[in-house]
């Protein structure tokens, strides 16, 4: 029988390195915060240098362990530098969380192939060849859990967003298939399925369509990214030891509401 201090052992990530991209802002900045609280060394990877080290800082300031390494998620090459970066200041990998993404938009019937190009280099072969760089250490680690950070739209129709939405199934089709190819070597694969949340690429779509967003669900309102943290944490922690191939929907109703 798990005792206080048996259950909040489960949630401990000391001793443990964890990759998350897109880390320094919304909800990959509170995923990266939150793991530095429960003591593993983060490498938060964004586009940005200024705004990966910011977000270093700011953990660093409250006794947190963290590296920036600035990565476009578009770029092999920089994918193949984040992870052995990540390991080489600290040893391994044993968490990857698959958050950055691409927000661009075009109707169909005026999606170009430019654009088309993008969205997937980021939303689906970015987290795909980031879990091939990153593989290795995650064989060689002995709590490897991987979390693919995909979109409530990816249950949905996404009218002028579609290539997000089809890109976001996609990844949820891959990690499913992550999952049954690597739960034999120990490494879990899940997804989060976020609905809509107080980012900045939310809020980029203008008052009118945050306000659509916002009443779609259930709850009638925006999530906070902190909202974000304890599905990831499960995931990601010995919390969800016995989860592998599943995706969390953390939507405030918003797909039953459809």
């Amino acid at each position: 029988m798990l005792d206080r201090d048996g259950v909040a052992a489960l949630h401990d990530l000391t001793g443990r390195v964890a990759v998350v991209t897109g880390g320094s802002r919304g909800i990959g900045r509170a995923v990266a915060e939150a793991f530095a609280a429960q003591g593993a060394s983060v490498v938060v990877a964004s586009r940005k240098a200024e705004a990966c080290d910011e977000a270093v800082a700011a953990i660093r300031a409250v006794g947190g362990e963290a590296l920036a390494v600035p990565t476009h998620v578009g770029n092999l090459d920089d994918l193949q530098r984040l992870a052995d970066s990540a390991a080489g200041e600290y040893g391994g990998i044993d968490i990857l969380v698959n958050n950055a993404a691409n927000p661009v938009a075009q109707p169909i019937g005026e999606i170009t192939a430019e654009a088309f190009a993008k969205s997937f280099e980021v939303n689906v072969r970015g987290p795909l060849f980031l879990f091939q760089a990153c593989l290795p250490h995650l064989l060689a680690s002995d709590h490897a859990s991987v979390v693919n950070v995909i979109s409530a739209g990816a249950f949905l129709s996404t009218p002028g967003v579609s290539m997000y939405g089809a890109g976001k199934a996609a990844l949820l089709s891959f990690t499913r298939s992550m999952a049954a190819e690597y739960a034999a070597r120990g490494i879990r694969i899940n997804a989060l399925a976020p609905g809509a949340t107080d980012t900045t690429m939310v809020r980029n779509t203008g008052p009118e369509v945050l306000a659509s967003m916002a009443r779609a669900s259930h709850l009638k309102r925006l999530a906070d990214p902190d909202e974000m943290v304890g599905a990831v944490l499960y995931m990601a922690s010995d919390a969800g030891s016995f989860m592998t191939g599943q995706c969390l929907t953390v939507d405030g109703g918003m797909v039953p509401a459809r």
